[in-house]
């Protein structure tokens, strides 16, 4: 009966944002209200790929993802984007994404980086802040035709 509830659940993270979601890791274990890979995990939707040492998806009352919860050598990447830190959560419910340590973000002209990125997507809003370092960023202007 579990496995029948675990298998609804990841078809219905299949379909969030209607594209299927690929998951891999050495192992999986399967709780009330999250779903916990560990080892080498690899998450797969259309072109976007997160890479960590452990992936825990936390569900809402209705068995569908509510928060993601990435650590230890965090990666993302999409086409013309990546972004790497030591932790990353990213709320569903909420559009906002928080990366801690050493956080990374580069795209095919920029580099941010800084202890910890906040991007509330919904917003359209980013806040950097390090205590130990300084922020750090790159621009490069495209050239003027």
């Amino acid at each position: 009966m579990k496995y029948k509830y675990l298998i609804a659940l990841l078809f219905l993270f299949a379909h969030l944002k209607a594209q299927p979601i690929t998951g891999e890791a050495k192992k999986l274990e399967f709780e009330k209200n999250r779903i916990i890979y560990s080892g080498d995990v690899k998450l797969t939707r259309g072109e976007s790929v997160l890479r960590a040492d452990k992936v825990i998806i936390l569900l809402n009352e209705e068995g569908k993802p509510a928060k993601l919860i990435a650590t230890g050598n965090v990666l993302y990447t999409e086409p013309g984007r990546k972004a790497t830190a030591d932790y990353a959560e990213y709320d569903l419910g909420k559009e906002l994404i928080l990366l801690k340590g050493s956080a990374r973000v580069e795209d095919e002209r920029n580099l941010l980086e800084a202890e910890e990125i906040v991007y509330d997507r919904a917003k359209g809003t980013l806040r950097a802040r390090s205590e130990k370092e300084r922020v750090r960023t790159l621009y490069i202007e495209e050239p003027q035709k």
